[in-house]
């Protein structure tokens, strides 16, 4: 589905209950793009109460446009989808794979957004090199920098992102609407950005669990997770590894190399994570058996998301798998 120099545009709006889906039949197999290179997006989620799962996502311009899919409302949920080769004009107005509205300017409330299994890559990235410069702020993999409460990111596998960082979850303090339900950020993949991993910027409450993060900071010096001081972020069993600012960061200062307990820091290179580690995105991200991620993760906070990418049920042992996916025989 070609919308030249247009978005695909979901206005409408479901209900409690009754959501509108809109999916591909079989996952990846139905491609949305476009051509436009100003500062436009490819998907339009304007709708409330909406799923869009399933779909490519992608651009066929060199340059300028700052958006695969953009979502303005809240109760949206994007799911299975994978965006890539999203190129932005590295400007202040930011952009990147999946974006929630305002989040530029920090003024969006939207709430109840589920971001899960989606495959991220190549986010103002040519030639397996980044398009931005370190002084590029706001072209993320997933930026969600919203008041709004009950955000999930989960899942995920994010790489080559310029400018920006993998994960963005931000100003979630549960006092601007009435779903007070915290932000989860958790079982997602994360490697070879250009900035960091995952952000926070605010939202106390938020959990970030089960994450994997290597690799990332390659040209800003980001930390692999950051936070502002005095928040209450909950970290849990996130394996994190060769982050060039450091594993956890507090408000861009205060590098901190170790990790938190619970957590393991494992070197992918070594072949024991994964059935295939490439840092370019061309290995097997799924768990080699015997992987140290293996039933590592936590169980135990409700914000733990049930099943994987691949839709595989978790957990297949005694806990959770660390990452995107959940090893079974």
């Amino acid at each position: 589905y070609d919308y030249g120099n247009e978005a695909a545009q979901f206005t409408k709006s479901g209900s409690p209950g009754k959501p509108i889906t809109v999916t591909c039949a079989t996952r990846g197999a139905c491609k949305i793009q476009n051509s436009v290179t100003d500062n436009s997006t490819v998907v339009l989620l304007a709708g409330s109460y909406i799923t869009f799962d399933g779909f490519e996502v992608t651009n066929t311009s060199t340059a300028g446009n700052n958006l695969g899919a953009y979502i303005t409302n809240s109760f949206v949920t994007i799911t299975h989808n994978t965006i890539h080769h999203i190129e932005t004009d590295c400007g202040p107005l930011g952009g990147g794979g999946i974006k929630v509205a305002e989040s530029d300017s920090m003024n969006s409330y939207l709430h109840n957004i589920t971001i899960d299994g989606n495959l991220i890559y190549d986010i103002s990235y040519r030639g397996d090199s980044p398009s931005c410069p370190a002084s590029t702020v706001q072209t993320d993999g997933i930026i969600a920098q919203t008041a709004g409460t009950a955000i999930r990111v989960t899942n995920n596998i994010v790489y080559h992102t310029s400018g920006g960082w993998g994960i963005f979850v931000g100003d979630s303090n549960a006092t601007n609407n009435s779903y007070d339900v915290n932000s989860v950020i958790a079982n997602n993949t994360i490697f070879s950005t250009a900035m960091g991993g995952i952000i926070v910027m605010s939202g106390n409450g938020t959990s970030i669990s089960n994450n994997i993060v290597v690799n990332t900071g390659q040209l800003s010096g980001r930390c692999g997770i950051n936070a502002p001081p005095g928040v209450a972020v909950t970290y849990a069993n996130n394996d994190l590894w060769s982050n060039a600012g450091g594993n956890y960061c507090i408000e861009w200062g205060g590098s901190d190399q170790r990790v938190h307990p619970n957590d393991i820091s494992v070197n992918p290179a070594l072949g024991t994570t994964f059935i295939n580690w490439k840092p370019d995105g061309s290995g097997d991200y799924h768990e080699r058996a015997g992987s140290p991620t293996i039933d590592a993760g936590t169980s135990t906070l409700p914000s733990s998301p049930t099943a994987d990418f691949d839709g595989t049920p978790r957990p297949q042992g005694a806990r959770h798998d660390i990452g995107a996916y959940e090893y079974h025989k």
